[in-house]
């Protein structure tokens, strides 16, 4: 979940308290520059890249073990953190949102953004040896329409594929629509191998891609291993395998590399051990501005969020500066906006929720019909959350701000695959914390906030707000597309579907040693979770053990 400006690679940066607003935007271009630079004059010979394995081993650490290996999949986010390592997309975006070829080795956009001509690179072949074609690519396409998931907004839109030879495919969408080439390039869009006479993929065979590594096992409850891909079509992979263990218990996981058990860190442990972290001389700390948010989610099916008093009354009892401070230790910034600030040319920075005021907030909810009892409680709702930094964290300082006002809110621990079941699915919830990216475009709005969003859980509908989403997607003019966006967050900031909590960062913890993450070295090169050009060295990995 990570995107935005980069502080230089290879230094470590600890935020204090009230620090690293992403919507510095003029610190972040800086960075990046420096970033661009240092990678320029950085970068290894030709000879260095070629190489293919011969790097050690990455072990990985999940914060649970996968279902599944489908990395279309809606059913699995683990799933999601394995596929850009197994498989590719025909382009890809680096941690900073920007565009670069992946099976596709370029691209044309005309007849004012209804077709889409990709060109794909020769030679690649999927790990099992076949030949990779642009029949995969129409084919995988069909796919997603039969079962859209992340991809439901870019595949309803496609009319139909033609692949006129092997190595070219023509979408043609039935409405320009401006989200297309950053959407395929995004998860739930990974090129799957179309089956040959039923043979290429039976059910319950290993998975196969055309990504930087092979699969090689997975041992139920232990580990995934994966194997370097020696004729992966860009540079790398560098390393011999990536080993994938699973711990649920996110401040475990500093231990696990402290003691050479583990190279890189995917959960994040409490941000309250990060500047120990930072101190210690084996581990690397980075941290980075992000596009992602925290954000608290009524659902409006229920009484007493289809008052739009109550909403604004919940609203009103948040001190978001000291959320930030208590629950992410400083790390970010207060959340009052609709959109993130990372995405500068979207977002309305007047479009805000209101601010604390208490007073207020108890007289809109006597207003609404909810005045304190005998025990001054008014409300008794549970929040539904993941025991896991920093949701958790977040939860209990939203609860015991909501006490201030007569709100009584119960913490349910409940696991992310509940989380999905029963929240994403069914709806079954009162209130919930919702984080994640809200990049890399501004169509991010209509996933999360539109009436048919993939992730719009509140059960919120606005037909104003449907209109100018939907305008701010079908024009390519960036002015006329921000002019959509802030009519939409000023919609959001009237109605209050949700209570924004605060902007977040990108942290990254490794053992020194490791280089060439997505979100270091390689920043700018690959996308997240993407391993082709890590390296290891000096771990247990290389004296033969981690396995």
């Amino acid at each position: 979940m990570s995107s935005g400006a980069p502080f230089p690679a290879g230094r470590e940066y600890i935020a204090p308290v009230g620090m690293l607003v992403p919507g510095s935007l003029r610190t972040a271009a800086l960075l990046a520059a420096l970033l661009l630079l240092w990678t320029a004059c950085g970068r290894r010979s030709p000879s260095a890249l070629e190489a293919k394995g011969g790097g050690g081993e990455l072990r990985v650490v999940l914060p649970a073990e996968p279902t599944e290996l489908d990395p279309n999949s809606s059913r699995d986010e683990i799933a999601h953190l394995l596929a850009p390592s197994l498989y590719s997309r025909l382009l890809m975006l680096d941690a900073d949102s920007r565009l670069h070829p992946d099976l596709a080795e370029s691209w044309e956009v005309s007849q004012g953004g209804l077709l889409y001509t990709f060109h794909l690179r020769h030679g690649v072949r999927w790990h099992d040896g076949h030949p990779f074609e642009a029949a995969d690519v129409r084919w995988t396409l069909e796919q997603l329409a039969k079962h859209p998931a992340f991809a439901a907004e870019a595949v309803r839109r496609i009319d139909w594929v033609e692949t006129p030879d092997e190595h070219t495919v023509i979408v043609h969408l039935r409405e320009p629509w401006a989200p297309f080439l950053s959407t395929l390039a995004g998860f739930g869009t990974f090129i799957l191998p179309r089956p040959s006479e039923g043979a290429r993929w039976p059910a319950g065979a290993p998975p196969v891609g055309t990504g930087p590594f092979r699969f090689a096992e997975w041992v139920p409850g232990r580990r995934i291993v994966l194997a370097a891909n020696r004729s992966f079509f860009r540079p790398g992979p560098f390393l011999d395998r990536v080993v994938y263990t699973f711990e649920p218990d996110p401040n475990r996981g500093p231990g696990l590399l402290t003691t050479g058990q583990a190279d890189y860190l995917v959960q994040r442990p409490s941000l309250a051990l990060l500047p120990r972290l930072a101190r210690d001389p084996r581990l690397r700390v980075l941290t980075s501005p992000s596009d992602g948010r925290y954000y608290l989610a009524f659902n409006l099916r229920r009484r007493p969020f289809d008052d739009p008093r109550v909403r604004e009354a919940f609203n009103r009892a948040l001190d978001r500066p000291a959320l930030l401070e208590h629950a992410l230790y400083g790390y970010g910034a207060p959340g009052f906006g609709f959109y993130t600030p990372a995405v500068a040319w979207a977002y309305d920075p007047a479009a805000r929720a209101p601010g604390l005021d208490r007073a207020r907030a108890r007289a809109l909810l006597d207003a609404a019909g909810f005045r304190p009892d005998a025990e001054g409680v008014r409300l008794k709702l549970v929040l539904s959350c993941a025991p896991i930094a920093p949701y958790w964290e977040i939860a209990e300082v939203v609860a015991k701000q909501l006490r201030t006002v007569g709100i009584s809110v119960h913490l349910e621990q409940i696991t992310g695959r509940q989380w999905m079941e029963r929240v994403l699915q069914r709806h079954d919830f009162e209130l919930t914390l919702i984080g994640g990216n809200h990049g890399p475009d501004p169509e991010n709005l209509n996933l999360r906030f539109g009436s048919r969003g993939t992730t719009q859980i509140m059960g919120y509908t606005n037909a104003q707000l449907d209109a100018a989403l939907s305008e701010g997607a079908r024009t390519v003019d960036l002015a006329r597309r921000a002019r959509a966006y802030f009519q939409a967050q000023e919609i959001l900031a009237h109605d209050l579907p949700i209570a924004p909590l605060a902007e977040g960062v990108q942290i990254t913890i490794y053992r020194r040693g490791v280089t060439g993450l997505p979100r270091a070295e390689a920043r700018g090169l690959v996308p997240e979770y993407d391993f082709s050009l890590v390296r290891a060295r000096g771990g247990a990995q290389n004296r033969g053990g981690g396995r």
